[in-house]
């Protein structure tokens, strides 16, 4: 239970994201989230679960476990960088007659060029792990998604590419 007037904008972005998150199904779908039974405050049982056994105990099997969990961390990962962006661009353009819906731009096609990308590469360092039956821990699949949007960001900001 919250004081009156206490407002901490970390907790009411983590409460919405999780519910979020548990409205589309996603943690779900990932296996993240399982039944639970209630446990009392002053329950004698001595179950104590870390956040690393839950997470380890479901390997990532089969191609659409391998791709789903890629996918969503590299996906939301990237988002998360263009949200940021777009937040940047508006606050720096608030005034301009056209430029503030600059920031609805970077969004839209943010979203859609990250949806593509990291669905293809997704698909493809999954079915590449398929083939080879190996078997990916959850956090490795993070691991993964996140370093898409390293490789991303890496790639955006050199001059790599101009060079090829």
């Amino acid at each position: 239970m919250r004081p009156q007037g206490w407002w901490c904008p970390g907790v009411v972005l983590l409460e919405a994201f999780t519910a979020l998150a548990f409205w589309l199904g996603l943690l779900g779908g990932l296996g993240l989230v399982r039944e639970s039974e209630a446990v009392v405050a002053y329950s004698t049982q001595r179950d104590e679960i870390t956040y690393a056994q839950v997470w380890s105990t479901q390997p990532l099997e089969t191609f659409s476990q391998l791709w789903q969990a890629i996918f969503l961390w590299g996906f939301f990962s990237t988002l998360f960088i263009h949200i940021v962006s777009s937040i940047i661009a508006f606050l720096m353009l608030r005034k301009h007659k056209y430029g503030r819906f600059s920031a609805a731009c970077i969004i839209f096609i943010g979203m859609c060029t990250t949806f593509v990308t990291c669905a293809a590469t997704s698909a493809a360092v999954g079915y590449v792990l398929n083939q080879a039956k190996f078997v990916l821990q959850p956090i490795h699949a993070m691991i993964c998604g996140i370093s898409q949007t390293a490789l991303v960001i890496f790639f955006s900001f050199s001059r790599v590419m101009p060079t090829l």
